[in-house]
């Protein structure tokens, strides 16, 4: 016989459970009548008890439970409802459970108010914030929905909140991988419906403390009125630097032209003087060019040609720049470099404008005089260049505004030295562009320490070397098409003086039927020809056969290098004009034209340069590569007549490009002659045979590329 002293002992002490706790509780039997309620549940509904159990509950009284009950029982999974019932918020959580072969349920019953009052006080704040929100659940559904985002996507909430939506498909996009994958994204969305905006989309997940996934939150930002100010900033920058540059062009290139004795001689103070012009020209020069790089990078119109970077070779071109003003002053510059260095990922032009800058200031701001050191080490998984001056130093309150735009320490030095403020910020720019890092170390007159760092050159990341031609004198014809016609009279000063023929055309119309009729070596071109119509032109010129051949050098006055280079022109040069860089990529490209290409690839640099100035001076044209992987990029840039190749090499040696130029239809044709100090491969011999000659190594640079011209001239000849 069971215990029944035992058993009513144990109703007694769950009869006190269910008596003492906060929470109602309420069994519901698989017939939908009240098998047990606790005091607490018929407080809480204001029912008797007694008269309940046994009985089901009154669906007059309680409406949204008798369909809470009905749906737990029926899907076999937890429903909820939520009352309001003197002044107080309860949730109703109906749980199903199996009772024999039929379902019964719990009702759990609780007291919410505190955590609705806060919800209620977040969707306030939430709802009064003006960047609109989303909030989604763990499947994908819309939780809720503040005013601001009903505004911009013209959508209530009623039809969206409960909606199961792929968060991006609201703005028509596709999704761009799994949130608990990817973390957080940011798109930039522009919209036409409800109206016009541009819009920054931020979607974020949210991870609970063991970072399980609980849903997301998405921020839409209107960032419209940013957009079209930044967008007016720069069109206006774009417009005023127009407007400075043309005439710049002409007053700087006359300027030199004078200084350099081409309009005769010139007595002492008149060259003083017009030094003086020369130097307020070109800092106006620079001013605008800081102004433009800022606009560049601010808009992402900076254009970078990241390769593997020879840091030392770098370093050495801008320390150059300042020798001949330091051995002026009695000074130096350290550099300190190890033999080992690796390479960096980076662009050269815009590294060796970061280095002049940081050297620059090293030497103004050292009044007293002392040495600059520059040094350069591997750091963990880059580069690091250091420049280090012996100056007035910097607080560490100006520290950390050194690199933000327009800043200048406030210093009676800086007042006199002048300048905009901005050099810091665009280097910064640049190396964090770039994927790397800046810095400074520095105490008050203590000299400073300007740095920064570059991430190491990938294996994929290969250097596409240039084409250089032949030494001596120049000639051909070339066609100067600009709208300004001081500025084409300066540059057909520059190059006729250089040897060559100038014809100049002034409208894309005389430009085109000058191309037809001339037939020049290579054309430059200002694309801002009749507002904008050089880029037609130069469309037109690469689409036609008879013209697409010829190299184009476009000179502009606004940043426009990536569009120029892809329709098709050969090379790009900012106004004011640079004579000596002008010069130099007209005679490159001239000599490329007029005579044979030979790629010389080796990975000792002395012999490259060695056997590239000898066959510059025979009258050919040269690319230089320092590995097989730099090799091949030049050859799908310009295809060569023939090819020196070295067969021990870096990361793809002189056997594996052989073998991929021979198996290659395209390259097949071109005659390579080997050059090795090693003794030949005889595994590979089979490779070997497919050379048009092999020499080995050392040999006399002037014997050698005698003994090769008639291979170089049976290539040139195929």
């Amino acid at each position: 016989m069971p215990d029944v002293t035992q058993e009513r002992r144990c109703n007694a002490h769950i009869r006190a459970l269910l008596a003492g706790t906060s929470e109602g509780l309420i069994a519901i039997a698989p017939d939908r009548t009240v098998r047990v309620m606790n005091e607490r549940a018929a407080e809480i509904l204001e029912v008797d008890r007694q008269a309940t159990v046994k009985r089901e509950i009154d669906g007059d009284a309680f409406p949204g439970l008798v369909v809470a009950i009905e749906t737990a029982l029926h899907d076999r999974q937890a429903a909820t409802w939520v009352m309001e019932r003197g002044g107080l918020d309860y949730t109703c959580i109906v749980s199903p459970y199996a009772d024999g072969d039929e379902h019964a349920a719990v009702i759990t019953i609780r007291d919410d108010s505190e955590i609705m009052r806060i919800r209620r006080r977040q969707e306030a704040v939430l709802s009064s914030t003006g960047d609109g929100l989303l909030i989604f659940d763990t499947t994908g559904r819309i939780t809720f929905m503040n005013p601001a985002a009903e505004r911009m996507l013209g959508k209530g909430a009623e039809s969206v909140v409960g909606r199961m939506d792929e968060p991006w498909s609201l703005f028509g996009l596709g999704p761009e991988g799994d949130l608990r994958d990817t973390g957080s994204q940011l798109r930039e969305v522009r919209m036409e419906e409800p109206e016009h905006r541009i819009v920054d989309v931020r979607l974020d997940p949210v991870l609970d403390d063991t970072g399980s996934y609980m849903g997301a939150v998405m921020t839409i930002r209107d960032v419209t009125s940013e957009r079209e100010a930044t967008q007016m900033k720069n069109e206006f920058v774009s417009t005023v630097s127009h407007e400075l540059r043309t005439p710049l062009t002409s007053i700087k290139g006359y300027i030199d032209l004078i200084l350099d004795g081409e309009a005769g001689e010139i007595n002492e103070i008149q060259h003083e003087f017009l030094s003086i012009v020369k130097e307020n020209s070109d800092r106006l020069v620079e001013l605008i060019n800081d102004m433009l790089d800022i606009s560049r990078i601010e808009s992402g119109r900076i254009v970078l040609k990241v390769q593997p970077l020879d840091l030392a070779e770098r370093i050495d071109g801008a320390v150059n720049t300042f020798r001949a003003v330091l051995d002026q002053q009695g000074r130096k510059i350290n550099v300190e470099l190890p033999d080992d260095l690796p390479k960096a990922a980076g662009d050269p032009d815009r590294i060796g404008q970061v280095l002049i800058n940081f050297i620059s200031n090293a030497i103004k701001y050292s009044p007293a005089g002392g040495d600059v050191d520059v040094r350069a080490f591997g750091v963990d998984e880059a580069v690091r260049v250091a420049i280090t001056d012996h100056g007035i130093g910097i607080a560490p309150e100006d520290q950390a505004r050194l690199f933000t735009k327009f800043y200048r320490v406030d210093s009676s030095l800086t007042r006199e030295i002048g300048g905009t403020g901005l050099g810091l910020s665009i280097c910064k720019s640049i190396i964090e562009l770039l994927g790397g890092r800046v810095g400074v170390e520095s105490e008050p007159d203590a000299g400073s320490t300007f740095w920064f760092e570059l991430p190491l050159a990938s294996a994929q990341l290969v250097r596409t070397p240039s084409l250089e031609g032949p030494l001596g004198t120049p000639g051909g014809r070339i066609l100067v098409v600009d709208n300004s016609e001081d500025v084409a009279n300066l540059i057909a000063t520059y190059l006729s003086r250089r040897g060559y023929e100038v014809v100049k055309a002034f409208s894309a119309e005389e430009a085109w039927r000058s191309a037809i009729d001339f037939e020049p070596r290579v054309i430059t071109l200002d694309v801002m020809l009749d507002e904008g119509a050089g880029f037609d032109l130069l469309q037109k010129l690469k689409a036609d056969e008879k013209t697409r051949d010829i190299p184009v050098v476009v000179l502009s006055i606004i940043c426009d290098e990536g569009k120029s280079h892809r329709m098709g022109a050969t090379g790009y040069l900012e106004k004011p004009v640079d004579k000596t860089r002008l010069l130099g990529v007209i005679d490159d490209l001239v000599g490329s034209v007029a005579s044979p290409v030979v790629l010389v690839v080796d990975d000792d640099k002395a012999i490259v340069e060695l056997l590239s100035r000898t066959l510059k001076q025979r009258g050919y044209a040269v690319m230089a590569a320092y590995d097989g992987k730099e090799a091949m990029a030049a050859i799908t840039q310009r295809k060569p007549h023939a090819i020196l190749l070295d067969l021990r090499m870096p990361v793809m040696d002189g056997y594996e490009v052989l073998q991929a130029l021979k198996t290659d239809e395209a390259t097949a044709d071109i005659p390579v002659v080997i050059m090795s100090a090693y003794h030949f491969d005889r595994e590979r011999a089979d490779v070997l045979s497919l050379a048009a000659e092999q020499i080995c190594k050392p040999f006399d640079a002037d014997e050698f590329v005698s003994r090769i011209e008639s291979v170089l001239h049976d290539g040139v000849s195929q």
